[in-house]
């Protein structure tokens, strides 16, 4: 399905992810600055206050039970006031009712001091904590300080946003660009994945390759999709047909004389059947590791296939041979072998009516020779396109022919080379160049004769 360009960015996306994460930072460090703050209050107001007031009050009644005129505390912040003997009229009608203790209290100006309420021997002294300089120190030197500190974090936070989206904003545009191709073309080219090489991200770069594979591999097998369609629905008509005439006729005439003739006909239309539908099926794979791999001598198959050959296409006309100056064995799929040489077998018997058609075999491949009505020039540089005929014969037979054999000895890796002369001939060479000769006895250099 061809998927629409988006206006806006996808909450999935690495750019809407590393936006979250920022956002998400910079509420966990606010969060941890206000908790932060908030504790620091109360451990100056629940602990130091406290016990700094703990303290004065334990000072002075250390020191009034010794001197009963000590002075109260009197400073910028602390003031003291003492009811002896529960007489409160030395102490503001605010804090008379103050029971022992720590408690914020009210006052006539509307102050919220700390109040620290003793009691010693029938005696009462108030403590009263004026915490609003120690909050001004606590600011200045405490929460400003603080405040600057989580300023640059918000700055080293938003500075290491900006360098991660420029980190992954090769990675973002790649994104984008296969999101917004439409695979389902087949125009793998436009993809242009050039463009983001220059990269120096080794994961973009690791990307980049990925892909590259992958759509090679999928042209590959588009490719091959369409060639087999198309091979299969092209070649298959023909013998179909053959075979459906043939059915006809059985059907039509039961005990025709020729009945014989009709069923072998019949049989050898299927067996090219199996065998075109075999190397469609091998040209169809992606590889070769399903195939059977085996120590091949060339000779021994030449010879098999040139006398199927020979048999099948009755030319009394046409003389073969086969000269071997070797024994010559490769590794390679026996069934692949076979299907070469016996499409480049069948086209020099076809296109020959009188003369000879001879293979010869060395120590680096092998060599077809015939004496036929050759091709010229033109019609030899298109003769391995698929399904172009160079001459209009009704006996051509139902393989794919040298489009078939071009495209197999390509794919093992055994070259393929073509000569021809309009009224001469054609020669064919196939060369093996990881072919083993095994050398043969001098007077066996003549491999086979077949009439």
């Amino acid at each position: 399905m061809n998927l629409p360009p988006f206006k806006k960015l996808p909450t999935g996306s690495i750019n809407s992810k590393l936006v979250r994460v920022f956002l998400a930072q910079i509420l966990a460090i606010s969060i941890a600055t206000i908790v932060g703050v908030y504790g620091a209050a109360l451990v100056v107001e629940k602990v130091l206050v406290r016990e700094a007031l703990n303290g004065e009050a334990e000072h002075f009644w250390e020191q009034h039970n010794r001197d009963i005129a000590f002075q109260l505390p009197n400073t910028n912040n602390l003031r003291g006031y003492l009811a002896p003997n529960g007489d409160v009229s030395m102490v503001p009608d605010w804090l008379a009712d103050v029971e022992t203790g720590f408690h914020r209290v009210t006052t006539v100006d509307g102050a919220n001091p700390v109040v620290h309420v003793t009691e010693q021997n029938g005696h009462r002294l108030y403590l009263v904590f004026d915490e609003v300089q120690v909050s001004n120190l606590a600011f200045y030197f405490g929460i400003a300080p603080l405040t600057a500190v989580l300023l640059v974090i918000y700055m080293l936070a938003w500075l290491g946003y900006v360098m991660s989206r420029r980190a992954v904003s090769a990675l973002v545009q790649l994104s984008e660009a296969v999101r917004t191709f439409d695979f389902q073309s087949g125009d793998f080219q436009s993809l242009k994945l050039q463009q983001f090489a220059g990269t120096n991200d080794d994961e973009v770069l690791a990307l980049i390759t990925a892909l590259e594979q992958f759509t090679n591999r999928l042209e590959r097998f588009v490719a091959r999709e369409r060639n087999f369609t198309r091979n299969a629905s092209h070649e298959l008509r023909t013998p179909l047909a053959v075979l459906k005439g043939n059915v006809e006729l059985l059907m039509k005439f039961p005990d025709s004389p020729t009945r014989d003739d009709v069923i072998q006909r019949m049989d050898r239309t299927l067996r090219d059947m199996e065998a075109l539908v075999e190397t469609l099926l091998i040209l169809a794979r992606e590889s070769e590791s399903k195939l059977s791999w085996s120590k091949v001598i060339l000779n021994d198959l030449i010879a098999e296939q040139l006398d199927q050959v020979v048999r099948a296409i009755d030319k009394p006309d046409v003389q073969t041979s086969i000269e071997a100056d070797c024994l010559l064995e490769t590794k390679a799929p026996e069934r692949v072998l076979g299907i070469i040489f016996h499409n480049l077998f069948r086209n020099a018997m076809t296109f020959t009516d009188t003369g000879s058609v001879r293979i010869e075999i060395d120590s680096g491949g092998v060599t077809i020779r015939d004496t036929g009505c050759g091709m010229s020039e033109a019609d030899l540089e298109r003769a391995f396109e698929p399904f172009y005929r160079a001459h209009d014969r009704s006996n051509e037979g139902y393989g794919m022919g040298l489009a078939i054999v071009n495209r197999l000895t390509r794919r093992f890796g055994w070259p393929l080379e073509a000569d021809s002369e309009l009224g001469a001939g054609t020669v064919f060479r196939v060369n093996f160049p990881k072919a083993r000769p095994i050398p043969l006895n001098p007077d066996k250099k003549h491999y086979a004769d077949l009439e």
